[in-house]
């Protein structure tokens, strides 16, 4: 199909949130973005990045800050009739049969009679469940259930389907399965869906289903480069010109998620990632089984089965060590991070100790509580952590720090008094500050 007029459009949208600490988290910043008619869109970046914000902004399901959403050039005023949302979590109702759930969003705009009847019939039709119309959730497996959930959007004959990780869920074959029944419904001009706008994690889903691909920053959350995909529908999986496009996809990622280090100041406070301890261990541990200790980041992240968000994340706290380097988009084990899964856990967390106190921030933190004797509120890191970092998580970055530092032997906490301490005196320990 070829793209119509634009459909929907956000116009230099900001969002923000107020976290329970009272700290204000923006999650998107300055975004314009345009969907036309017969337009499918994927949005892709990491987690944190805005993706399913910007989703429910384009439902009408939230009013952004500042800037305006637009359907067929008007600003959107509250849900977005035009519009059905499929989620990842199924969100049915355990106490209701398939077919009470598909006509949930028919009851809500107050059809009833034969008409609901007749468009709830026809929905579990087109997605395959005929013969299930009194099961129970329980009842079904993945697959059925995002049938479901996938019947009861369709049910209100949506012109545009919002889907925000729709697949994540499923078992990759179902998943495959199902991909190919979305682009079926949508090319079918029979079901009224027209447009499709979809969060997804997965590279591969994203070349199967859009025609252009939105790849998304973070800190805050903003539009970092637009992909357009040209290969023909129906598209099959392996061949030269979508293994082209996912490479192509993967070369963007890379650069949003592991951006080859900027020069920067001596001593430039950065945020270390909200990895666990565990995770950077076992992504050396891997690397150590690897031909010359180094993988693509992609294929690390699918052979410990993670999302490549989540993998860049621990690649960057390794890479923040000095156990990796990345050098575009390969992981490469360093002689440091040989050298130190070698060790026994005493020695281990001797060389962890050392790199920590050479870390901009938490040497940082170390100098706080030097300065006051050993010991500081958990108020007044987070409220410095807010001050340098006030888009990321306050309370998520505290509690890696905490986690780093136990491990290292280097911080405790006591939570119940809600204080930070230095686990035994640091000396030598310079003021380290943020630029």
């Amino acid at each position: 199909m070829t793209p119509g007029p634009v459909l929907l459009e956000a116009r230099h949208a900001t969002q923000r949130f107020r976290l329970p600490n009272g700290q204000v988290l923006e999650a998107l910043r300055d975004v314009s973005l345009s969907v036309c008619e017969h337009e499918v869109v994927a949005l892709v970046g990491p987690s944190g990045c805005g993706k399913s914000t910007l989703l429910r902004l384009f439902a009408g399901l939230a009013r952004p800050a500042e800037g305006t959403v637009e359907y067929r050039g008007r600003p959107l005023d509250g849900v977005l009739g035009a519009a059905a949302m499929v989620f990842q979590s199924f969100a049915l109702l355990p106490w209701f049969t398939v077919t009470e759930n598909v006509a949930m969003g028919l009851e809500a705009r107050g059809v009833g009679g034969a008409a609901r009847r007749d468009a709830v019939a026809r929905a579990i039709n087109l997605v395959g469940l005929d013969g299930f119309e009194q099961a129970y959730p329980k009842e079904l497996s993945g697959g059925m259930k995002q049938r479901v959930g996938f019947a009861r959007a369709l049910a209100v004959a949506p012109e545009i389907l919002l889907m925000d990780e729709p697949f994540g869920s499923l078992d990759p074959l179902t998943a495959e399965n199902l991909r190919s029944q979305v682009v079926d419904l949508w090319r079918d001009q029979s079901t009224g869906v027209n447009t499709l706008v979809v969060v997804t994690h997965s590279v591969e889903e994203a070349v199967f289903l859009a025609g252009r691909i939105v790849v998304f920053g973070s800190h805050p959350g903003h539009v970092r480069e637009v992909l357009v995909n040209p290969i023909p529908y129906p598209r099959q999986e392996r061949t030269p010109e979508f293994e082209a496009m996912v490479d192509r996809l993967h070369a963007v990622l890379t650069a949003t998620l592991l951006p080859e280090p900027a020069p920067a100041a001596p001593q430039r406070l950065i945020p270390f990632p909200r990895v666990h301890v565990s995770e950077v261990t076992g992504l050396l541990d891997h690397l150590l089984t690897r031909p010359d200790g180094k993988g693509h980041v992609f294929e690390l992240a699918e052979d410990l089965g993670v999302d490549y968000d989540r993998m860049t994340a621990v690649v960057r706290g390794a890479e923040q060590l000095g156990w990796v380097t990345t050098p575009g988009e390969i992981v490469q084990l360093t002689l440091a991070g040989r050298e130190v899964m070698a060790m026994d856990d005493s020695a281990r967390k001797d060389a962890l100790r050392a790199r920590l106190k050479k870390h901009p921030l938490f040497g940082r933190i170390i100098a706080m509580l030097t300065e006051s004797e050993g010991a500081v509120e958990d108020e007044e890191v987070l409220a410095d952590i807010t001050i340098y970092f006030p888009f990321i998580p306050a309370d998520s970055l505290f509690q890696t720090i905490v986690e780093w530092g136990r491990y290292a032997e280097l911080l405790d906490h006591d939570a119940a008094a809600g204080r930070l301490m230095l686990a035994e005196p640091v000396e030598g320990t310079s003021d380290i500050r943020a630029d």
